[in-house]
Protein backbone atom coordinates (compact mmCIF):
# COMPACT_ATOMS: atom_id res chain seq x y z
CA UNK A 1 0.00 0.00 0.00
CA UNK A 2 1.67 3.43 -1.11
CA UNK A 3 1.15 6.51 1.23
CA UNK A 4 -1.41 7.81 -1.10
CA UNK A 5 -3.25 5.04 -1.04
CA UNK A 6 -3.38 4.12 2.51
CA UNK A 7 -6.46 4.54 4.42
CA UNK A 8 -7.01 7.64 6.26
CA UNK A 9 -7.14 7.24 10.08
CA UNK A 10 -9.77 10.06 10.44
CA UNK A 11 -13.13 9.91 9.14
CA UNK A 12 -13.38 13.88 8.16
CA UNK A 13 -9.84 14.09 6.85
CA UNK A 14 -10.00 14.67 2.62
CA UNK A 15 -7.43 12.84 1.61
CA UNK A 16 -4.64 10.03 2.34
CA UNK A 17 -2.20 12.83 3.55
CA UNK A 18 -4.02 13.66 6.37
CA UNK A 19 -2.11 11.93 9.14
CA UNK A 20 1.31 10.78 7.37
CA UNK A 21 3.41 9.96 10.90
CA UNK A 22 0.74 7.04 10.85
CA UNK A 23 0.83 6.52 7.22
CA UNK A 24 4.94 6.02 7.27
CA UNK A 25 4.96 3.74 10.12
CA UNK A 26 2.21 1.93 7.79
CA UNK A 27 4.36 2.10 5.13
CA UNK A 28 7.60 0.82 6.47
CA UNK A 29 6.23 -1.59 8.21
CA UNK A 30 4.61 -3.06 4.61
CA UNK A 31 7.99 -2.36 3.29
CA UNK A 32 9.68 -4.33 5.73
CA UNK A 33 7.11 -7.22 5.11
CA UNK A 34 7.80 -7.41 1.79
CA UNK A 35 10.83 -8.08 2.30
CA UNK A 36 10.77 -10.94 4.42
CA UNK A 37 7.93 -12.49 1.72
CA UNK A 38 10.86 -14.03 -0.05
CA UNK A 39 12.04 -17.93 0.65
CA UNK A 40 14.04 -17.79 3.93
CA UNK A 41 12.61 -16.20 5.94
CA UNK A 42 10.54 -18.04 8.05
CA UNK A 43 7.86 -14.93 8.74
CA UNK A 44 5.02 -14.37 7.24
CA UNK A 45 4.93 -11.80 5.10
CA UNK A 46 1.40 -10.44 5.71
CA UNK A 47 -1.25 -11.66 7.80
CA UNK A 48 -3.40 -14.27 7.09
CA UNK A 49 -7.33 -13.89 6.07
CA UNK A 50 -9.96 -15.57 7.70
CA UNK A 51 -9.90 -17.44 4.75
CA UNK A 52 -6.47 -18.64 4.88
CA UNK A 53 -6.74 -19.60 8.49
CA UNK A 54 -9.33 -22.18 7.44
CA UNK A 55 -7.14 -23.27 4.17
CA UNK A 56 -4.67 -24.03 6.97
CA UNK A 57 -6.71 -25.62 9.26
CA UNK A 58 -8.01 -28.15 6.86
CA UNK A 59 -4.03 -28.70 5.83
CA UNK A 60 -3.84 -29.88 8.81
CA UNK A 61 -6.51 -32.49 8.94
CA UNK A 62 -5.00 -36.09 7.98
CA UNK A 63 -7.65 -36.86 6.08
CA UNK A 64 -6.89 -34.34 2.46
CA UNK A 65 -4.96 -35.07 0.54
CA UNK A 66 -1.10 -33.31 0.91
CA UNK A 67 -0.71 -29.79 -1.26
CA UNK A 68 1.90 -29.96 -3.57
CA UNK A 69 4.52 -27.94 -2.91
CA UNK A 70 4.99 -26.16 -6.30
CA UNK A 71 1.32 -25.36 -5.95
CA UNK A 72 2.10 -23.70 -2.29
CA UNK A 73 4.81 -21.65 -4.11
CA UNK A 74 2.05 -19.85 -6.41
CA UNK A 75 -0.23 -19.55 -4.51
CA UNK A 76 2.07 -18.13 -2.25
CA UNK A 77 3.66 -15.80 -5.17
CA UNK A 78 0.48 -14.86 -6.41
CA UNK A 79 -0.19 -13.46 -2.87
CA UNK A 80 2.84 -11.45 -2.91
CA UNK A 81 2.46 -10.20 -6.23
CA UNK A 82 -0.72 -8.70 -5.76
CA UNK A 83 0.76 -6.94 -2.28
CA UNK A 84 3.52 -6.11 -4.27
CA UNK A 85 1.44 -4.34 -6.62
CA UNK A 86 -0.87 -2.29 -3.88
CA UNK A 87 2.56 -1.40 -2.01
CA UNK A 88 3.50 0.24 -5.47
CA UNK A 89 7.24 -1.75 -5.18
CA UNK A 90 9.54 -2.13 -8.15
CA UNK A 91 9.29 -5.97 -8.27
CA UNK A 92 8.02 -7.11 -11.69
CA UNK A 93 5.80 -10.06 -11.66
CA UNK A 94 8.04 -12.26 -13.18
CA UNK A 95 11.00 -11.95 -10.48
CA UNK A 96 8.91 -13.30 -8.10
CA UNK A 97 11.16 -16.32 -6.89
CA UNK A 98 9.29 -19.65 -7.16
CA UNK A 99 10.07 -23.07 -5.37
CA UNK A 100 13.24 -23.07 -2.84
CA UNK A 101 14.96 -20.49 -5.12
CA UNK A 102 17.31 -17.34 -3.91
CA UNK A 103 18.41 -15.97 -6.89
CA UNK A 104 15.86 -12.80 -6.99
CA UNK A 105 16.33 -10.28 -9.33
CA UNK A 106 15.20 -6.90 -8.62
CA UNK A 107 14.87 -3.69 -10.49
CA UNK A 108 16.77 -0.99 -8.97
CA UNK A 109 15.20 0.97 -5.92
CA UNK A 110 14.41 4.69 -6.75
CA UNK A 111 14.65 5.61 -3.60
CA UNK A 112 11.15 7.64 -3.68
CA UNK A 113 11.97 9.33 -0.59
CA UNK A 114 13.90 9.11 2.83
CA UNK A 115 13.10 8.49 6.55
CA UNK A 116 15.74 9.35 9.31
CA UNK A 117 18.32 9.04 6.31
CA UNK A 118 17.00 5.55 5.32
CA UNK A 119 15.40 5.18 2.08
CA UNK A 120 11.88 4.34 3.59
CA UNK A 121 11.57 1.20 0.35
CA UNK A 122 14.81 -0.39 0.05
CA UNK A 123 16.73 1.03 3.40
CA UNK A 124 19.49 2.28 1.81
CA UNK A 125 21.32 5.11 3.20
CA UNK A 126 20.83 8.53 2.02
CA UNK A 127 23.86 9.64 -0.15
CA UNK A 128 25.15 12.71 1.78
CA UNK A 129 26.44 14.13 -1.52
CA UNK A 130 23.59 13.92 -3.71
CA UNK A 131 20.80 14.96 -1.36
CA UNK A 132 17.73 15.72 -3.88
CA UNK A 133 13.79 16.41 -3.18
CA UNK A 134 12.51 18.23 -0.40
CA UNK A 135 12.55 17.75 3.32
CA UNK A 136 8.30 18.11 5.17
CA UNK A 137 9.88 17.67 8.26
CA UNK A 138 6.23 19.38 9.55
CA UNK A 139 4.75 16.26 8.63
CA UNK A 140 7.26 13.90 9.98
CA UNK A 141 10.83 15.10 11.25
CA UNK A 142 13.34 13.25 9.32
CA UNK A 143 10.99 13.17 6.46
CA UNK A 144 12.32 14.19 2.88
CA UNK A 145 10.51 12.74 -0.28
CA UNK A 146 12.21 12.73 -4.00
CA UNK A 147 10.37 14.62 -7.01
CA UNK A 148 9.03 11.61 -8.55
CA UNK A 149 7.38 10.85 -4.93
CA UNK A 150 6.02 14.03 -4.33
CA UNK A 151 4.25 13.92 -7.83
CA UNK A 152 2.82 10.78 -7.49
CA UNK A 153 1.10 11.83 -3.52
CA UNK A 154 -0.15 14.99 -5.25
CA UNK A 155 -1.88 13.45 -7.88
CA UNK A 156 -3.62 10.72 -5.29
CA UNK A 157 -3.84 13.62 -3.15
CA UNK A 158 -5.49 15.63 -6.05
CA UNK A 159 -7.75 13.01 -6.98
CA UNK A 160 -9.34 12.70 -3.84
CA UNK A 161 -9.99 16.05 -3.01
CA UNK A 162 -11.93 16.70 -6.40
CA UNK A 163 -13.94 13.20 -5.53
CA UNK A 164 -14.89 14.68 -2.04
CA UNK A 165 -15.01 18.61 -3.91
CA UNK A 166 -12.42 19.97 -2.11
CA UNK A 167 -9.15 22.64 -2.77
CA UNK A 168 -6.86 23.06 -0.53
CA UNK A 169 -6.06 26.54 1.48
CA UNK A 170 -3.19 28.27 2.93
CA UNK A 171 -3.45 30.53 5.68
CA UNK A 172 -1.31 32.68 7.37
CA UNK A 173 -0.96 33.57 10.75
CA UNK A 174 -0.12 37.00 12.13
CA UNK A 175 -2.37 40.09 10.71
CA UNK A 176 -4.04 37.34 8.56
CA UNK A 177 -5.93 34.95 11.28
CA UNK A 178 -4.74 37.05 14.68
CA UNK A 179 -2.55 39.43 15.82
CA UNK A 180 -0.12 39.15 18.45
CA UNK A 181 2.35 40.98 20.56
CA UNK A 182 5.23 40.98 23.64
CA UNK A 183 4.41 42.01 26.37
CA UNK A 184 7.05 44.12 26.76
CA UNK A 185 5.47 46.24 23.91
CA UNK A 186 1.90 46.94 25.52
CA UNK A 187 1.14 50.26 25.39
CA UNK A 188 0.27 52.12 28.75
CA UNK A 189 -3.39 53.01 27.61
CA UNK A 190 -3.45 48.82 27.00
CA UNK A 191 -2.38 48.27 30.46
CA UNK A 192 -4.77 50.67 31.84
CA UNK A 193 -7.68 48.57 29.79
CA UNK A 194 -7.01 45.47 31.43
CA UNK A 195 -6.11 43.51 28.47
CA UNK A 196 -3.17 41.40 30.66
CA UNK A 197 -6.11 40.61 32.84
CA UNK A 198 -8.87 39.27 29.94
CA UNK A 199 -5.94 37.44 28.71
CA UNK A 200 -5.63 35.42 31.84
CA UNK A 201 -9.00 34.56 32.24
CA UNK A 202 -10.66 31.42 31.96
CA UNK A 203 -13.04 32.00 29.73
CA UNK A 204 -14.09 29.64 26.83
CA UNK A 205 -15.82 32.59 24.59
CA UNK A 206 -12.67 35.01 25.19
CA UNK A 207 -10.51 35.84 21.69
CA UNK A 208 -6.99 36.99 23.67
CA UNK A 209 -4.85 34.36 24.87
CA UNK A 210 -1.95 34.48 27.47
CA UNK A 211 1.12 32.70 26.13
CA UNK A 212 3.11 32.54 28.99
CA UNK A 213 6.09 30.45 27.80
CA UNK A 214 6.67 32.98 24.92
CA UNK A 215 6.01 36.09 26.98
CA UNK A 216 3.24 37.37 24.50
CA UNK A 217 -0.20 38.21 24.37
CA UNK A 218 -2.56 36.80 21.26
CA UNK A 219 -5.75 38.13 19.79
CA UNK A 220 -7.76 36.01 17.55
CA UNK A 221 -9.61 38.01 14.67
CA UNK A 222 -13.39 38.02 14.59
CA UNK A 223 -14.89 35.56 13.25
CA UNK A 224 -12.41 33.15 12.98
CA UNK A 225 -13.89 30.15 14.89
CA UNK A 226 -16.91 29.88 12.09
CA UNK A 227 -14.41 31.05 9.41
CA UNK A 228 -12.37 27.91 9.90
CA UNK A 229 -15.58 25.68 10.60
CA UNK A 230 -17.05 26.52 7.24
CA UNK A 231 -14.03 26.51 5.56
CA UNK A 232 -12.96 23.50 6.04
CA UNK A 233 -16.44 22.10 4.15
CA UNK A 234 -14.70 23.10 1.25
CA UNK A 235 -10.78 23.43 1.15
CA UNK A 236 -8.12 20.93 2.95
CA UNK A 237 -6.42 23.59 4.91
CA UNK A 238 -3.06 24.00 6.47
CA UNK A 239 -1.48 26.85 8.34
CA UNK A 240 1.76 28.25 6.81
CA UNK A 241 3.88 31.35 9.21
CA UNK A 242 6.83 32.52 8.75
CA UNK A 243 7.01 32.32 12.38
CA UNK A 244 9.12 30.09 14.55
CA UNK A 245 7.74 26.50 14.95
CA UNK A 246 6.82 26.15 19.07
CA UNK A 247 4.96 30.03 17.94
CA UNK A 248 3.14 28.37 15.04
CA UNK A 249 2.04 25.25 17.07
CA UNK A 250 1.26 26.93 20.14
CA UNK A 251 -1.17 29.60 17.52
CA UNK A 252 -2.45 26.33 16.15
CA UNK A 253 -3.61 24.78 18.90
CA UNK A 254 -5.81 28.04 20.23
CA UNK A 255 -7.86 28.03 16.87
CA UNK A 256 -8.00 24.17 16.36
CA UNK A 257 -7.88 22.46 19.87
CA UNK A 258 -9.11 19.32 18.71
CA UNK A 259 -6.74 19.06 15.93
CA UNK A 260 -9.84 18.36 13.75
CA UNK A 261 -8.22 21.61 10.64
CA UNK A 262 -4.34 21.25 10.72
CA UNK A 263 -3.56 17.03 11.86
CA UNK A 264 0.36 17.33 10.52
CA UNK A 265 -0.14 20.40 8.25
CA UNK A 266 1.71 23.23 10.30
CA UNK A 267 4.28 24.83 8.24
CA UNK A 268 6.95 27.58 9.96
CA UNK A 269 9.93 29.36 8.57
CA UNK A 270 12.05 26.40 9.32
CA UNK A 271 10.38 24.29 6.81
CA UNK A 272 10.87 27.25 3.85
CA UNK A 273 12.86 25.78 1.07
CA UNK A 274 14.10 29.58 0.39
CA UNK A 275 14.69 32.20 2.77
CA UNK A 276 11.86 34.65 3.28
CA UNK A 277 10.03 33.48 0.76
CA UNK A 278 7.05 31.24 1.31
CA UNK A 279 6.62 28.33 -1.52
CA UNK A 280 3.99 25.50 -2.53
CA UNK A 281 6.59 23.11 -3.19
CA UNK A 282 5.99 21.68 0.89
CA UNK A 283 2.57 21.42 0.37
CA UNK A 284 1.55 17.93 -0.92
CA UNK A 285 -1.36 19.67 -2.55
CA UNK A 286 -1.34 20.41 -6.44
CA UNK A 287 -1.08 24.36 -7.61
CA UNK A 288 -3.96 23.92 -9.60
CA UNK A 289 -5.94 23.52 -6.47
CA UNK A 290 -4.28 25.91 -3.94
CA UNK A 291 -5.92 28.97 -2.74
CA UNK A 292 -3.12 31.54 -0.34
CA UNK A 293 -4.80 33.87 1.87
CA UNK A 294 -2.06 36.23 3.80
CA UNK A 295 -1.55 39.64 4.06
CA UNK A 296 1.95 39.71 2.64
CA UNK A 297 2.43 39.73 -1.23
CA UNK A 298 6.23 40.05 -1.22
CA UNK A 299 6.59 36.55 0.42
CA UNK A 300 4.84 34.93 -2.89
CA UNK A 301 6.51 35.87 -5.38
CA UNK A 302 6.35 32.58 -7.13
CA UNK A 303 2.66 32.39 -6.45
CA UNK A 304 0.76 35.87 -6.58
CA UNK A 305 -1.87 34.08 -8.97
CA UNK A 306 -2.86 31.53 -6.15
CA UNK A 307 -3.04 34.43 -3.53
CA UNK A 308 -6.08 36.37 -1.93
CA UNK A 309 -4.55 39.32 -0.01
CA UNK A 310 -5.76 39.70 3.08
CA UNK A 311 -6.21 43.33 4.67
CA UNK A 312 -4.72 43.56 7.75
CA UNK A 313 -5.54 43.13 11.30
CA UNK A 314 -3.82 45.65 14.02
CA UNK A 315 -5.49 44.67 17.21
CA UNK A 316 -2.11 46.27 19.39
CA UNK A 317 -0.34 49.01 19.04
CA UNK A 318 2.58 47.16 18.89
CA UNK A 319 1.21 46.42 15.25
CA UNK A 320 0.37 49.57 14.41
CA UNK A 321 3.86 50.86 15.31
CA UNK A 322 5.57 47.80 13.27
CA UNK A 323 4.03 49.16 10.19
CA UNK A 324 3.88 52.99 10.68
CA UNK A 325 0.62 53.60 11.67
CA UNK A 326 0.67 56.85 14.21
CA UNK A 327 -3.09 56.01 15.09
CA UNK A 328 -4.81 54.42 18.00
CA UNK A 329 -4.95 50.53 18.24
CA UNK A 330 -8.52 48.45 18.17
CA UNK A 331 -7.08 47.60 21.05
CA UNK A 332 -6.57 51.25 22.72
CA UNK A 333 -10.10 52.40 20.65
CA UNK A 334 -11.87 49.54 22.40
CA UNK A 335 -12.78 48.84 19.16
CA UNK A 336 -12.77 45.66 17.36
CA UNK A 337 -13.94 44.16 13.13
CA UNK A 338 -17.47 43.25 13.13
CA UNK A 339 -18.08 39.63 13.07
CA UNK A 340 -20.93 40.13 10.49
CA UNK A 341 -19.14 42.16 7.84
CA UNK A 342 -15.38 42.38 8.79
CA UNK A 343 -12.47 40.82 6.82
CA UNK A 344 -13.02 37.02 7.07
CA UNK A 345 -16.41 37.28 6.46
CA UNK A 346 -16.02 38.83 3.73
CA UNK A 347 -13.20 36.59 2.36
CA UNK A 348 -15.09 33.50 3.27
CA UNK A 349 -17.66 34.86 0.87
CA UNK A 350 -14.95 35.25 -1.48
CA UNK A 351 -13.78 31.56 -0.92
CA UNK A 352 -17.69 30.25 -1.51
CA UNK A 353 -17.70 32.51 -4.79
CA UNK A 354 -14.83 30.59 -5.67
CA UNK A 355 -15.37 26.99 -4.62
CA UNK A 356 -18.74 27.32 -6.29
CA UNK A 357 -17.41 28.31 -9.85
CA UNK A 358 -14.99 25.53 -9.84
CA UNK A 359 -17.08 23.00 -9.28
CA UNK A 360 -19.75 24.51 -11.12
CA UNK A 361 -20.93 21.27 -13.19
CA UNK A 362 -22.03 23.65 -16.72
CA UNK A 363 -18.71 23.95 -17.34
CA UNK A 364 -17.91 21.19 -19.34
CA UNK A 365 -14.08 20.93 -18.72
CA UNK A 366 -12.93 18.18 -17.01
CA UNK A 367 -12.21 18.75 -13.08
CA UNK A 368 -9.03 17.11 -13.22
CA UNK A 369 -7.97 19.48 -15.71
CA UNK A 370 -9.10 23.17 -14.08
CA UNK A 371 -6.91 25.63 -12.85
CA UNK A 372 -8.28 27.66 -9.51
CA UNK A 373 -5.97 30.59 -10.72
CA UNK A 374 -8.32 30.94 -13.56
CA UNK A 375 -11.16 31.24 -11.46
CA UNK A 376 -9.63 33.59 -9.22
CA UNK A 377 -8.58 35.79 -12.06
CA UNK A 378 -12.63 35.95 -12.99
CA UNK A 379 -13.67 36.09 -10.00
CA UNK A 380 -11.54 39.34 -8.97
CA UNK A 381 -12.38 40.78 -12.71
CA UNK A 382 -15.92 41.48 -11.62
CA UNK A 383 -15.08 43.83 -9.41
CA UNK A 384 -14.77 46.77 -11.11
CA UNK A 385 -16.33 45.43 -14.73
CA UNK A 386 -17.61 48.56 -16.35
CA UNK A 387 -15.36 50.94 -14.51
CA UNK A 388 -13.28 53.18 -16.80
CA UNK A 389 -10.83 55.16 -15.01
CA UNK A 390 -8.86 57.97 -15.42
CA UNK A 391 -6.25 59.03 -12.72
CA UNK A 392 -5.63 63.08 -12.29
CA UNK A 393 -1.94 63.81 -10.43
CA UNK A 394 -1.50 60.50 -8.05
CA UNK A 395 1.15 59.10 -9.96
CA UNK A 396 5.24 61.43 -10.37
CA UNK A 397 5.50 62.69 -13.67
CA UNK A 398 8.82 61.12 -14.35
CA UNK A 399 6.83 57.66 -14.61
CA UNK A 400 4.75 55.50 -16.87
CA UNK A 401 1.38 55.68 -15.37
CA UNK A 402 0.82 52.12 -16.56
CA UNK A 403 3.32 50.67 -14.55
CA UNK A 404 2.01 52.07 -11.37
CA UNK A 405 0.63 49.83 -8.41
CA UNK A 406 -2.85 51.23 -8.38
CA UNK A 407 -2.81 51.68 -12.50
CA UNK A 408 -2.27 47.59 -12.74
CA UNK A 409 -4.62 46.80 -9.42
CA UNK A 410 -7.57 48.77 -11.07
CA UNK A 411 -7.56 46.71 -14.25
CA UNK A 412 -6.59 43.31 -12.05
CA UNK A 413 -10.23 44.21 -10.59
CA UNK A 414 -11.62 44.45 -14.33
CA UNK A 415 -11.72 48.39 -14.66
CA UNK A 416 -10.26 50.23 -18.12
CA UNK A 417 -7.35 52.91 -17.20
CA UNK A 418 -6.94 55.76 -19.51
CA UNK A 419 -4.63 58.94 -19.70
CA UNK A 420 -7.73 60.59 -21.40
CA UNK A 421 -10.57 62.19 -20.45
CA UNK A 422 -13.97 61.52 -22.64
CA UNK A 423 -17.33 60.70 -21.98
CA UNK A 424 -17.02 57.29 -21.57
CA UNK A 425 -15.06 57.73 -18.60
CA UNK A 426 -16.96 56.65 -14.86
CA UNK A 427 -14.49 57.46 -12.51
CA UNK A 428 -11.44 60.40 -11.93
CA UNK A 429 -9.35 58.90 -9.17
CA UNK A 430 -7.64 61.93 -7.62
CA UNK A 431 -6.24 63.16 -4.10
CA UNK A 432 -7.23 67.31 -5.30
CA UNK A 433 -10.16 68.77 -6.05
CA UNK A 434 -7.97 71.90 -7.91
CA UNK A 435 -7.09 69.65 -10.73
CA UNK A 436 -7.97 70.05 -14.75
CA UNK A 437 -9.64 66.72 -14.77
CA UNK A 438 -11.64 67.14 -10.94
CA UNK A 439 -13.09 69.85 -12.65
CA UNK A 440 -13.83 68.06 -15.56
CA UNK A 441 -15.17 65.02 -13.63
CA UNK A 442 -17.29 67.40 -11.32
CA UNK A 443 -19.14 69.41 -14.43
CA UNK A 444 -19.29 66.22 -16.20
CA UNK A 445 -20.66 64.51 -13.44
CA UNK A 446 -18.13 61.51 -12.95
CA UNK A 447 -17.71 59.72 -9.94
CA UNK A 448 -14.83 61.70 -8.05
CA UNK A 449 -13.21 59.07 -5.64
CA UNK A 450 -10.18 59.30 -3.54
CA UNK A 451 -6.88 56.62 -4.76
CA UNK A 452 -8.54 54.50 -1.38
CA UNK A 453 -11.87 53.51 -3.13
CA UNK A 454 -9.30 51.14 -5.43
CA UNK A 455 -7.56 49.48 -2.26
CA UNK A 456 -10.75 49.33 -0.44
CA UNK A 457 -12.33 47.40 -3.79
CA UNK A 458 -9.23 44.89 -3.87
CA UNK A 459 -9.59 44.16 0.00
CA UNK A 460 -13.16 43.78 0.19
CA UNK A 461 -14.11 42.02 -3.26
CA UNK A 462 -16.64 44.26 -3.97
CA UNK A 463 -17.21 47.64 -5.64
CA UNK A 464 -17.32 50.07 -2.73
CA UNK A 465 -19.97 52.88 -2.65
CA UNK A 466 -18.32 55.67 -3.81
CA UNK A 467 -19.39 58.32 -1.66
CA UNK A 468 -17.37 56.86 1.28
CA UNK A 469 -14.11 58.18 -0.90
CA UNK A 470 -14.53 61.62 -1.01
CA UNK A 471 -11.57 63.61 -2.57
CA UNK A 472 -10.52 66.21 0.25
CA UNK A 473 -10.58 69.86 -0.77
CA UNK A 474 -7.52 71.66 -1.53
CA UNK A 475 -7.80 74.27 1.75
CA UNK A 476 -8.32 71.55 4.13
CA UNK A 477 -5.87 69.02 2.64
CA UNK A 478 -3.23 71.63 3.12
CA UNK A 479 -4.55 72.37 6.22
CA UNK A 480 -4.49 68.62 7.64
CA UNK A 481 -0.97 68.41 5.80
CA UNK A 482 0.38 71.14 8.31
CA UNK A 483 -1.61 70.00 11.63
CA UNK A 484 0.41 65.90 10.66
CA UNK A 485 3.83 67.87 10.57
CA UNK A 486 2.89 70.05 13.21
CA UNK A 487 2.07 66.63 15.48
CA UNK A 488 5.25 65.12 14.55
CA UNK A 489 7.02 68.00 15.32
CA UNK A 490 5.38 68.61 18.28
CA UNK A 491 6.50 65.92 20.74
CA UNK A 492 10.49 66.81 20.03
CA UNK A 493 9.18 70.43 20.65
CA UNK A 494 7.74 69.98 23.82
CA UNK A 495 11.01 67.91 24.89
CA UNK A 496 13.49 70.93 23.55
CA UNK A 497 10.82 73.35 25.44
CA UNK A 498 11.06 71.42 28.43
CA UNK A 499 15.02 72.02 28.82
CA UNK A 500 14.81 75.55 27.59
CA UNK A 501 13.01 75.86 30.32
CA UNK A 502 15.38 74.03 32.81
CA UNK A 503 17.92 76.31 31.34
CA UNK A 504 16.07 79.64 32.03
CA UNK A 505 15.29 78.93 35.54
CA UNK A 506 18.97 78.55 36.44
CA UNK A 507 19.94 81.76 33.75
CA UNK A 508 17.05 84.20 34.96
CA UNK A 509 18.12 83.23 38.78
CA UNK A 510 21.47 84.26 37.25
CA UNK A 511 20.44 87.41 35.42
CA UNK A 512 18.59 88.68 37.66
CA UNK A 513 20.93 88.80 40.71
CA UNK A 514 23.11 90.83 38.44
CA UNK A 515 20.07 93.01 37.08
CA UNK A 516 19.45 93.60 41.04
CA UNK A 517 22.99 94.51 41.64
CA UNK A 518 23.43 96.76 38.62
CA UNK A 519 20.16 98.73 39.36
CA UNK A 520 21.35 99.12 43.11
CA UNK A 521 23.86 100.64 42.14
CA UNK A 522 22.98 102.94 39.41
CA UNK A 523 19.53 104.10 42.01
CA UNK A 524 22.28 105.16 44.42
CA UNK A 525 24.17 106.80 42.24
CA UNK A 526 21.27 108.47 40.16
CA UNK A 527 19.79 109.62 43.93
CA UNK A 528 22.97 111.17 44.67
CA UNK A 529 23.55 113.45 41.94
CA UNK A 530 20.03 114.18 42.22
CA UNK A 531 20.67 115.51 45.48
CA UNK A 532 23.24 117.41 44.52
CA UNK A 533 20.71 119.16 41.87
CA UNK A 534 17.78 119.39 44.03
CA UNK A 535 20.58 121.31 46.44
CA UNK A 536 21.88 123.92 44.29
CA UNK A 537 18.27 124.70 42.89
CA UNK A 538 16.82 124.89 46.59
CA UNK A 539 19.86 127.50 47.22
CA UNK A 540 19.18 129.47 44.04
CA UNK A 541 15.45 129.51 44.71
CA UNK A 542 15.99 130.99 48.43
CA UNK A 543 18.53 133.67 46.65
CA UNK A 544 15.56 134.51 43.55
CA UNK A 545 13.34 134.52 45.99
CA UNK A 546 14.77 136.94 48.48
CA UNK A 547 15.74 139.49 45.21
CA UNK A 548 12.15 139.14 44.28
CA UNK A 549 10.81 140.29 47.68
CA UNK A 550 13.63 143.31 48.03
CA UNK A 551 12.10 144.42 44.91
CA UNK A 552 8.63 144.42 45.68
CA UNK A 553 9.40 145.73 49.14
CA UNK A 554 11.24 148.75 47.35
CA UNK A 555 8.04 149.19 44.99
CA UNK A 556 5.63 149.38 47.11
CA UNK A 557 7.75 151.98 49.60
CA UNK A 558 8.34 154.64 46.57
CA UNK A 559 4.88 153.87 45.36
CA UNK A 560 3.18 154.98 48.79
CA UNK A 561 5.40 157.70 50.03
CA UNK A 562 3.73 160.62 48.72
CA UNK A 563 0.20 159.25 49.63
CA UNK A 564 1.49 159.34 52.97
CA UNK A 565 3.02 162.63 52.96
Amino acid sequence: MSLAEAPSPSPSSSSGSDDFAALLDSELELASGADSAFPGDPSPAFPATEDEDEDEDEDEDPEEPEVDPIEQNGTKRRRVEEQLQDQGTSVRPDKIPTGASKNVQVEACPHPGYFGGLCFRCGKPQDEENVSGVAFGYIHKGLRLGTSEIDRLRGADLKNLLRERKLVLILDLDHTLINSTKLQDISFAEKDLGIQTAASKDDPNRSIFSLNSMQMLTKLRPFVREFLKEASNMFEMYIYTMGDKPYAIEIAKLLDPSNIYFPSKVISNSDCTQQHQKGLDVILGAESVAVILDDTEYVWQKHKENLILMERYHFFASSCRQFGFGVRSLAESMQDERESDGALATVLDVLKRIHASFFDMAVETDLSSRDVRQVIKAVRKEILQGCKIVFSRVFPNNTRPQEQMFWKMAEYLGAVCSTDVDSSVTHVVTVDLGTEKARWGVDNKKFLVHLRWIEAANFRWHRQPEEDFPVTAPKEKSKDKDNAVAGKKETSKDRQNSAAEKKETTKDKEENAAARQKETMKEKEENAVAGQKETGNDERNVGGQEKDDAKENAVATSTTSPTDS
